[in-house]
């Protein structure tokens, strides 16, 4: 899974150009694989030939386009999950970004498609990737009825407006350093694309500029120049989706203070501050909010140093979850590597272990390193 952090999921598998647009169920030595299109959302649905009646249903992250499901091998990570006697559904979403809600309705239509087809699971677990892992989150504080635990990877987990507001404020400090770089974060223009060239642009302007570098190499998390700027070339379009999708800037940094930089004061005195849209920062609270309130178990597994996705989420999450007085639900661990979303297949299958032994044998995994 070393693939580069805005890559999707996707790319893993075998690009066609289009999907069925009818259901089509295979058949062979792994299983049955059913592919198809619900409501304008491409599904798959993967039961393996020992099936144990199990389900897990897979988030997949964010992503610019939807997600094209195709027939193949599925990727490494998510055959764990076929490898332990679990059937595997997931949705493509039927739009790309930053969509929770319509993400939850689509990939609650496969769940459906799966009953009809294969019957009820005898448990459905919930498994997510980085945006997936929020929607991990959201789906077991909702409906704690219908999953019985969830696994998120290097997931989004602390609320959406904190969460994104750090994106913002490194693309501010950005705007300070290099005015007109990329441009004003409050006013992202829909045709922006993360591509090689922007990133391209970030990283000559970075290497140019050694406070800036060290600067955003903090803010970021890493000191590689070529992954700031891959971070702040997708953050930019990120932001934007979100301005457009809450009808404003969400995003007020009058008090946000930039520390530990070694240029604190130069850049706090003339970074440009922003007030937000009353309306649009609603809307990013509600998409999503995380509560904490938890009655099932939890298991967060993040790189330490990732750099789209701070590994800190974990210890804000589990300040929710103490406030409900439901911390002995949730557990983060992690792996001693950088770049986010960069475990291995290995990584994937101990924590899923680790999962499936909490919720059904009630031991809590011990949080810290993810036991080798």
């Amino acid at each position: 899974m070393n693939r580069p952090f805005w890559q999707p999921l996707a790319l893993t598998l075998l690009l066609l150009t289009g999907l069925p647009a009818a259901p089509a169920t295979a058949a062979g030595a792994l299983g049955r694989t059913d592919l198809g299109v619900l409501d304008g959302a491409a599904y798959r649905i993967d039961v393996p030939a020992r099936w144990n009646g199990g389900l897990v249903v897979f988030f997949h992250g964010y992503q610019l386009t939807p997600e094209r499901l195709v027939p193949g091998p599925l990727p490494p990570d998510q055959r764990v999950v076929l490898a332990r006697g679990y059937a595997l559904a997931q949705s493509g979403y039927r739009e790309g970004g930053w969509t929770l809600d319509q993400s939850l309705r689509d990939t609650a239509m496969v769940e459906r498609r799966f009953e009809a087809r294969f019957g009820k699971p005898r448990e459905t677990l919930v498994m997510g990737m980085s945006m997936g892992g929020l929607l991990t989150v959201k789906a077991l504080e909702t409906e704690p009825a219908r999953y019985a635990g969830g696994l998120a990877l290097c997931g989004a987990i602390m609320p959406s407006d904190r969460l994104q507001q750090r994106a913002f404020a490194q693309l501010a400090a950005l705007e300070y350093y290099a005015p007109g770089l990329l441009g004003d974060p409050a006013r992202v223009p829909a045709d922006y694309r993360p591509d090689a060239a922007a990133t391209a642009r970030v990283q000559a302007a970075l290497l140019h500029d050694p406070r800036a570098l060290h600067t955003l190499s903090v803010l970021v998390g890493s000191d590689d120049p070529e992954v700031i700027a891959g971070v702040l070339a997708f953050e930019r379009y990120l932001v934007g989706d979100i301005e457009r999708r809450a009808g404003g800037n969400p995003f007020a940094t009058g008090s946000y203070l930039y520390l530990g930089t070694g240029d604190d004061i130069a850049l706090n005195a003339g970074v440009r501050r922003y007030a937000a849209d009353p309306a649009a920062a609603r809307w990013l609270e509600r998409h999503y909010t995380p509560t904490g309130r938890l009655a099932r178990p939890l298991l967060e597994l993040h790189t330490l140093h990732d750099p789209l996705i701070h590994a800190d989420v974990g210890a804000a999450y589990a300040l929710l979850a103490q406030r409900q007085g439901d911390a002995d639900e949730f557990v983060q661990q992690y792996v001693p590597s950088a770049g986010h979303c960069t475990y291995t297949p290995a990584d994937v299958a101990r924590a899923f272990d680790e999962l499936l032994d909490w919720v059904h044998h009630g031991r809590r995994p011990a949080p810290g390193p993810l036991p080798q």
